[in-house]
C-alpha cells in the first residue's frame, strides 16, 4: 500500500510538473504573439521598462541594418557579429537611459559606432587617406600617435562624414557603392566626402590627407 501511495504521488509530482512546463511553453507563445503585434515604438518603451523579450525582438527587428552598419566599419564578418553582439549587450545594460524612444536606432547606432571604432582602434589599421590609394598596404602607414589623432578627428565628424569616410578609405569603397548602400546620390556622396576631408584637414592642421 506505501509503495502504491508513493507511485501515485510520484505520478501527481510529474503530471505537475508537464501540467507547469506547458503553462510556460503556452505563456511564452502568448507573449511572443503579443510582441508580433506591437508597434516598433511600443516595442522600444517596453524594453525600457525592463521587458527583456521586448528588448530582444527590438534587436532583431534591426540586426539586418546594425550588422551591415558593423562590417562597414570593421569590413570583417566575424569581427561585424563581434560587434553587434557587444552592441546588444550594452544596449540592454543601457537601455533605461534612453528618454525617446523615437531615438532608438539612432541611439543604438551610436553604441555600435563606437564599439566598432574601439575594435579598429585595437587593430591599428588605419592607414593615410589617398584618393589613388586609400589602403596600400605597408606603403602609407603612419605612427600610433597620428592614429590616434585622426581617430579622434574622425570622431569629430558630423555622423554624415563619418561612415562615409569609413566606408571609403577603410573598407576601400568606391563611390558607387557607398552610394548604393547609403541610398543617397552619387554627387552627395562626393559632396560630403570633400567635405569630411576638409574637415579632417582644419582639425589635424597637418596634411595627412592627399589630395
Amino acid at each position: 500500500l506505501m509503495y502504491k501511495v508513493l507511485a501515485n504521488n510520484i505520478y501527481i509530482i510529474i503530471n505537475k510538473e508537464k501540467f507547469m512546463e506547458n503553462i510556460l511553453i503556452f505563456k511564452r507563445k502568448t507573449l511572443k504573439s503579443r510582441l508580433k503585434s506591437l508597434s516598433e515604438e511600443e516595442l522600444i518603451k517596453s524594453a525600457i521598462h525592463g521587458n527583456c523579450e521586448a528588448y530582444a525582438q527590438v534587436i532583431k527587428n534591426n540586426k539586418e541594418y546594425l550588422y551591415k552598419m558593423a562590417y562597414v566599419y570593421v569590413n570583417d564578418s566575424n569581427k561585424a557579429l563581434d560587434v553587434l553582439q557587444e552592441c546588444t549587450y550594452k544596449g540592454f545594460k543601457s537601455i533605461k537611459t534612453l528618454r525617446n524612444p523615437k531615438y532608438f536606432k539612432t541611439w543604438i547606432t551610436r553604441i555600435l559606432i563606437n564599439i566598432a571604432i574601439s575594435m579598429l582602434k585595437q587593430d591599428s589599421k588605419i592607414v593615410y587617406l589617398d584618393d589613388n590609394n586609400p589602403l596600400e598596404e605597408g606603403k602609407s602607414f603612419i605612427n600610433i600617435e597620428e592614429k590616434i589623432d585622426l581617430y579622434n578627428a574622425i570622431e569629430m565628424l558630423k555622423n554624415d562624414y563619418k561612415i562615409i569616410v569609413i566606408m571609403k578609405y577603410f573598407n576601400d569603397m568606391t563611390i558607387d557603392e557607398i552610394s548604393n548602400i547609403l541610398n543617397i546620390p552619387v554627387n552627395t556622396v562626393k559632396t560630403r566626402l570633400s567635405r569630411a576631408r576638409s574637415a579632417l584637414k582644419n582639425i589635424l592642421k597637418e596634411e595627412y590627407l592627399n589630395d
